[in-house]
């Protein structure tokens, strides 16, 4: 499958880095947990001129208080449904959907059945508790609160949200499903383009995305230099992209690896 060990990652291209693009939960937190070193790491990134995206599947309601309260240039959440950023100079927040009011209102109905069926028809399958400061998706819970459910049970979830025809993504804790026409990547490359100019393709040297899980295929596919955590591991059976490095610890300890090596080979 060709993973290097983020070891070998180019030193011209850490030289080079402008914006780090990151999944939240099992790559930059540990057993759900924020360790002091992520934060401290987000810190010294931004204080090196290398600009921090949270990339995530979690809510609206999450998502505004990063942005707000973390040293972050800004956040795309529910799997790409929108991005938020805050300018703290004027302190004012900027939203910005892929999809209008009425496109999220059409596609409620659809989930509140992909809802009710789940619930029914898959036994221990929960909803997530974040699912109230959603705006866009549905997010079906299959570790975090609840106990893990075996493959077999997520297949089935699967195999549900796509009769419904909805699009869905696995993450390490959750399925999240959703109608219509983006992903990560899609929200991703808006926000590029807003930021600077620029799509993906023409930044490929400045970028870098670290994740974990399936639901982080779309960027590992398309973004040359990509990093997983470690605990990337117990996905590759379900995954047909994966990422260019790897880091040798999980989670939390990973995104330190990572972040560490980066830093070193430009020279801090």
């Amino acid at each position: 499958m060709g993973i290097q060990n983020i070891s070998l990652i180019p030193e011209d291209f850490c030289r080079n880095l402008e914006y780090i693009f990151t999944d939240i939960d099992d790559t930059i937190t540990t057993d759900g947990m924020m360790p002091a070193s992520t934060l401290d790491d987000i810190w010294k990134l931004s204080q090196t001129g290398i600009r921090v995206v949270l990339v995530t599947g979690r809510p609206a309601g999450w998502c505004d208080y990063f942005a707000r309260m973390w040293p972050v240039t800004g956040i795309i959440g529910e799997n790409g449904a929108f991005y938020f950023t805050y300018n703290r100079t004027i302190k004012k927040m900027k939203r910005v959907y892929l999809q209008t009011d009425s496109e999220r209102s059409s596609g409620k109905e659809g989930l509140d059945r992909i809802s009710r069926r789940v619930l029914s028809e898959v036994s221990g399958a929960g909803i997530s508790a974040d699912q109230p400061f959603r705006i866009a998706d549905l997010a079906i819970d299959f570790c975090e609160d609840v106990p893990p459910l075996n493959d077999e049970s997520i297949n089935e979830i699967c195999r549900i949200i796509e009769e419904e025809g909805a699009i869905h993504k696995v993450s390490s804790i959750h399925i999240n499903c959703w109608f219509g026409d983006y992903d990560k990547l899609t929200c991703f490359d808006r926000f590029l383009m807003d930021f600077t100019g620029s799509h993906l393709d023409a930044m490929q040297e400045k970028i870098i995305y670290i994740g974990d899980s399936p639901n982080d295929e779309p960027m590992f596919e398309k973004i040359k230099y990509s990093a997983a955590v470690n605990n990337i591991i117990n996905f590759l059976d379900r995954m047909k992209c994966y990422p260019a490095f790897k880091s040798s610890r999980d989670s939390g300890d990973g995104f330190k690896e990572i972040i560490d090596t980066i830093l070193t080979k430009r020279g801090y």
